[in-house]
């Protein structure tokens, strides 16, 4: 199961087909007065379309009707969440599990609204509620090393990726957002070794490979880093964060000509940045007298 899939209790999925649509979403009028059901069924097509807002609005209708049910509380904090309202969804589904308190998917996905609006503590909370629930689930794992991670906890951010990993040792993203927390705290080696397993899933992956330098540029191995930005570049030459990263790493080598060479490549790729980025970055006080530096940057503001 995807993080985007839920396993729902109620059948609202069965063949949508054109004749099925038209019939949910078409007009009420006397003669055909909107139950419960004929409002939630449209609210699904709705929601299944992309159309939020009128998905949620038909879920409110269904509200009117049953007040305290489950499902439309559920789905419409999830079509809440679409819309990035988040704060609205977690009030959506606080009423969902005032009906079912025990749910796992309302409390997983209280967690990510909460984290989205960077309440972290709350969100790890919700995600221990999913994990008392559902003890060996990887999203929930999962999402609770991120929002851990963002709260500077880094064994315990490490510790839930493990976990998720136990449930699925060859999952990217998880050695990914675990090199991620050890990089961001200056634990290099066991970030390296991170992205290795990330790489050892997805040998061609871009962001494993910048990742993986920023981490050697970080520990001051330039020649490393250069070498992994390289390898980044080979897969996707058009990636600015990269080729002005491996610019700062030949400047700190001394080798200016190649520096003004990718500082040029992130001018062309990213210009609006690039003037306020160098002015602002110390890495490049040492050669602002450099004629050809000067001309890098004459060359931006024209």
């Amino acid at each position: 199961m995807s993080e985007n899939q839920d396993s729902m209790g109620l059948d609202n999925s069965t063949d949508v087909g054109n004749s099925a649509t038209a019939t949910a979403l078409k007009p009420e009028s006397a003669d055909h007065p909107k139950d419960y059901q004929e409002w939630y069924k449209r609210a699904s097509v709705l929601h299944d379309s992309k159309r939020y807002e009128e998905a949620i609005a038909s879920y409110n209708q269904a509200l009117e009707i049953r007040p305290h049910d489950y499902w439309a509380c559920y789905e419409r904090a999830n079509a809440l969440a679409a819309l990035q309202r988040y704060q609205e969804a977690v009030a959506s589904y606080d009423q969902a599990l005032e009906s079912k308190p025990n749910d796992y998917w309302a409390w997983y996905r209280r967690g990510n609204a909460l984290r989205h609006t960077n309440c972290y503590e709350e969100a790890v909370a919700n995600y221990d509620k999913a994990l008392e629930l559902r003890s060996r689930d990887y999203w929930a794992w999962y999402q609770r090393g991120k929002a851990l991670g963002e709260l500077g906890r880094v064994e315990e951010a490490v510790a839930s990726f493990d976990q998720a990993l136990k449930e699925r040792r060859d999952d990217y993203w998880a050695w990914y957002r675990r090199g991620e927390v050890l990089a961001k705290h200056d634990r290099y080696e066991e970030a390296l070794d991170s992205y290795d397993c990330a790489l050892d899933l997805r040998p061609h992956d871009r962001w494993a490979w910048y990742r993986r330098g920023e981490t050697w540029q970080r520990f001051g191995r330039y020649e490393k880093a250069i070498a992994n930005y390289a390898e980044a570049l080979d897969i996707e030459a058009n990636f600015p964060e990269v080729h002005y990263a491996k610019a700062t790493c030949h400047l700190l080598l001394g080798q200016i000509e190649r520096a003004i060479e990718h500082l040029h490549s992130y001018i062309s790729q990213d210009p609006q940045q690039c003037h306020e980025r160098t002015r602002l970055d110390g890495t490049w006080d040492s050669i602002r007298q450099d004629l050809r530096f000067q001309a890098l940057l004459h060359e931006i503001q024209t």
